[in-house]
């Protein structure tokens, strides 16, 4: 994980100082400063078909998970999942970019599954931002996806998303970091799948 968050914040504009020459606070940027979700296992799930629980992770930031398990299909892939809020607000053209730990336990050794992890509104239409089928194993990895905002989201108004009703099965989300990298930022520097 700390690899591209060294990448990222070099990618962050220079440093500064103040008329002292000793640097500014801005000379000092923290990734973490562009997350617009409080980092960490805030999932909410929804749908039917599905029940869900905080489970220990001890392969990943923070040592805990929520693990989901769904009983049945459902008729769309978003019909049940699990979501994470923005607490911060999103400007049309900024650069976004998620990046979520997720496993599938009881996938066979070399077996993976199709989750679709997106970002965008909360709320009826449910605008897109960006969305990204991920193939999720039986170990931890993170996965990334992003995208450029269309539109402006307030705060609370946009969310990640982690649809499960694609299949009976069992997944386990661990913490989710939302980053709003701000207009025109360089997409090809971010990390992909």
């Amino acid at each position: 994980m700390i690899g591209w968050m060294l990448m990222l914040t070099a990618a962050l504009p220079a440093a500064t100082t103040d008329q002292a020459g000793a640097p500014s606070a801005a000379a000092q940027p923290s990734i973490f400063d562009k997350a617009i979700n409080t980092p960490g296992i805030g999932w909410t799930p929804y749908g039917p078909n599905q029940t869900a629980k905080q489970v220990p992770a001890t392969d990943v930031p923070g040592g805990n998970a929520v693990q989901i398990k769904v009983a049945r299909a459902g008729a769309n892939p978003w019909d049940s999942g699990v979501t994470y809020p923005t607490v911060k607000p999103i400007a049309v053209g900024d650069t976004l970019m998620t990046m979520v730990f997720l496993r599938a336990p009881a996938a066979a050794e070399g077996q993976t599954v199709t989750i679709p992890v997106g970002m965008g509104g909360s709320e009826p239409p449910y605008t897109p931002i960006a969305s990204e089928p991920v193939q999720v194993g039986s170990t931890w990895k993170r996965y990334f996806v992003t995208g450029v905002a269309a539109q402006a989201f307030a705060a609370g108004k946009a969310n990640i998303s982690v649809q499960l009703a694609g299949a009976k099965q069992v997944i386990e989300v661990g913490p989710a970091f939302l980053l709003d990298l701000g207009p025109n930022f360089d997409r090809s520097k971010l990390p992909h799948n």
